[in-house]
């Protein structure tokens, strides 16, 4: 697999660091609105006839009256959307900005021209990025799950990719009252206290600060969060009714969750299963269950084919991953960072919930003492399947992956199943306070926006000042800088992905190129007639700029190797004593990697010519040897080989003796193909100088 250099590994997290140090005067205008909004519901909970004068304020729109469900639904729906784009305009800045975001936007874009995967132009390496898997000669696919993407490229078609969140947010209000009103039913509520809990369950979904950021930013977890709910309040619907079609509707929901986050729909899956089991007639119910639920499972399995050729290889497998754990060394020391980890990733989810940690404790009370009651069975049942899903998940990354447990809050991987912690939470309040089911919601939203506006405020304005503080590639800047067609280089990864676009051309639009700082860049500029060229710059204080870029010239041509790297074999590693080169292609012992090596030309097929071949290697110090074939094509003899055997004492770099090999004709590349013997080996670069 395809990595990056490993990070440094981090200092041990404090034990209580995190809990105690979060809490402050509120930051930011948001939070300032939410404490002076969390005071006044407080102050009217507090106060004689408090709750009615807030229904008496809410029937301006209807929304009070339990017998008008409809308008509170769609009024409570349109406040959670509104609220994830005033989320996206102040804490985003307008545009996604999670590294993954970027990848999710990127192939949403290329499913929006109807492509899986598509062919992309001479030099290849100008167009990959990591989380996309580069098949030989020219063929890139995305290796995220497709479901989100999908719902992506709807967007783009409507030219509105970013209302998709704020439309997921509009949804999981509904499933999240739909569910309430399940749950409650099935506890034996009555109807009017029914109403009562699926409407504080559904204000909940709306004061969840962390619903919010994943409904706004471009991630899955939102979606994979209205697909569990769905399928949940489907199936229990199904059990109260006999009707085996809601079974439908629920294995279509988890048939949606499987295309949009596979591991998501793991546990939700199990639950379902167990329901249908139980059903009346279970044979046909699993019939229609399953029938609903295969369009989104052929989908993904569609994607996993056009990925890596074969329907069930896991295509983010073969692609470079972001992701690297590490564990320190020692049982002890293990289970300790083990156990931060967990605290840490515990503390985050339950602050999720409802922006107050001891809010997500409350659903303990149902399966205890007199407020227990069996019907919360199955909510927590999925809460526990999800929690252990995914720590099966963490532990197919490494057995000793300890800080994958702190990573959950922070990806959003338990985001799927906070609508059903908030029905339970709902549940838990109106079994507690049966008499003052009204005051006991008012304390809560109370304290759900006091604990956003000095608590996880803090987390939300990181966010925002994080990176770049701004979107990597806003679509504002080149227009407002008047470029409207040309290259634009980007120096990292996601404002490429932001800013691709698999059919533009750099004479009719902008084509966005990622930079290499080699010849990768003078090549695609010639390759394409010398076109207005810029590179997108962002400095840590001001607007981003656009100043012209000139990739040089000379005869000299110097391809960095890495670049180039063909997966799934070989790893990039740090190139230390390679002068200003920084990074290398290693492999294994008795391992095999395959390069691409891009032939200098212009607009026209490169001439038949004689060059001269020096290739760079990195001697590790270790005690192996390596050998380098240069082919025009795979399966036909070898143009040229070198080896060499490793020696030093310490990193160095040094090249193999020249070749001269014939290039070019009615083929745009050749290809190195590196082999290690009794070690590793490591490329570094190749220069190629006409005869």
């Amino acid at each position: 697999m395809v990595s990056p250099p490993a990070p440094a590994v981090p200092a041990p997290m404090p034990w209580v660091g995190p809990w105690v140090d979060a809490w402050g005067r509120p930051p930011d205008r948001p939070a300032l609105v939410a404490l002076g909004i969390a005071v006044l519901l407080l102050a009217a909970a507090a106060s004689p006839g408090g709750p009615q004068r807030v229904a008496t304020f809410f029937e301006a729109w209807g929304v009070a009256d339990v017998a008008r469900k409809r308008r509170f639904v769609v009024v409570t729906a349109f406040a959670a959307a509104f609220l994830s784009l005033g989320y996206l305009s102040f804490y985003l800045r307008g545009g996604p900005r999670a590294p993954e975001a970027a990848a999710y936007w990127m192939q949403g874009r290329a499913l929006s021209h109807g492509a899986l995967n598509w062919a992309i132009p001479d030099p290849t390496a100008s167009f990959r990025a990591p989380l996309f898997r580069f098949a030989a000669p020219n063929r890139l696919a995305g290796t995220l799950a497709p479901g989100f993407p999908l719902l992506l490229a709807l967007g783009f078609l409507l030219g509105a990719p970013m209302i998709v969140g704020p439309l997921v947010a509009a949804g999981l209000v509904v499933g999240t009252w739909l569910l309430g009103h399940e749950v409650a039913g099935a506890s034996g509520e009555p109807p009017a206290r029914s109403e009562a809990i699926a409407r504080t369950a559904a204000g909940l979904s709306v004061a969840s600060v962390a619903l919010r950021f994943h409904t706004c930013e471009a991630l899955p977890h939102g979606a994979a969060a209205l697909a569990v709910t769905m399928a949940l309040a489907s199936a229990m619907r199904a059990r109260r009714t006999g009707d085996e079609r809601w079974f439908a509707a629920a294995g279509a929901s988890v048939g949606a969750g499987c295309a949009v986050a596979p591991w998501s729909s793991v546990a939700i899956g199990v639950v379902v299963l167990a329901m249908i089991v139980r059903a009346h007639r279970p044979a046909k119910t699993a019939l229609w269950a399953v029938l609903s639920f295969l369009p989104g499972a052929l989908f993904l399995l569609a994607a996993e084919r056009a990925a890596t050729g074969h329907a069930f290889s896991a295509a983010k497998g073969v692609a470079q991953s972001a992701m690297t754990f590490s564990a320190p060394a020692g049982a002890r020391a293990t289970l300790l960072a083990f156990g931060r980890a967990s605290l840490h990733g515990a503390r985050r989810h339950f602050a999720d919930v409802a922006n107050f940690e001891p809010i997500a404790l409350a659903p303990l009370g149902l399966l205890f003492g007199k407020i227990r009651t069996r019907a919360a069975i199955a909510p927590a049942i999925m809460v526990a399947a999800a929690i252990a899903a995914h720590a099966l998940q963490v532990a197919s990354h490494s057995p000793l992956a300890v800080e994958g447990v702190a990573r959950w809050a922070r990806s959003g991987i338990l985001v799927e199943v906070l609508p059903i912690e908030h029905v339970l939470v709902a549940l838990a309040i109106a079994r507690v306070f049966p008499a003052a089911v009204g005051r006991a919601a008012l304390v809560l939203f109370s304290l759900a926006l006091g604990g956003f506006a000095v608590h996880v405020a803090y987390d939300h304005e990181r966010i925002a000042n994080g990176g770049m503080g701004r979107p990597n590639y806003e679509p504002d800047v080149p227009r407002d800088l008047n470029v409207s067609h040309g290259l634009i280089f980007f120096e990292d990864d996601e404002g490429f992905e932001l800013a691709a676009e698999p059919e533009a051309t750099a004479s009719h639009g902008i084509e966005a190129a990622r930079l290499r700082s080699d010849d990768h860049d003078r090549l695609l500029f010639d390759i394409l007639g010398h076109p207005p060229a810029h590179r997108y710059v962002v400095p840590k204080t001001g607007a981003p700029t656009l100043p012209t870029f000139s990739p040089g010239s000379g005869d000299t041509w110097r391809f960095e190797a890495e670049a180039d790297l063909v997966p799934p074999a070989g790893s990039i590693v740090d190139a230390a004593g390679c002068g200003t080169d920084v990074h290398a292609v290693a492999i294994d012992a008795e391992s095999t990697a395959t390069i691409e090596l891009p032939i200098p030309r212009g607009a026209a097929p490169p001439e038949r010519r004689t060059w001269q071949v020096v290739p760079r290697i990195l001697d590790r110090g270790g005690r192996g040897s390596g050998t380098l074939e240069l082919f025009a094509a795979a399966g036909g003899p070898p143009l040229a080989h070198w080896t060499w055997t490793e020696s030093a004492k310490s990193p160095r770099c040094f090249d193999l003796a020249a070749q001269h090999v014939e290039l070019g004709g009615d083929r745009s590349h050749a290809w190195w193909v590196m082999t290690a013997h009794g070690g590793s080996a490591a490329f570094d670069r190749t220069v190629l100088r006409p005869k």
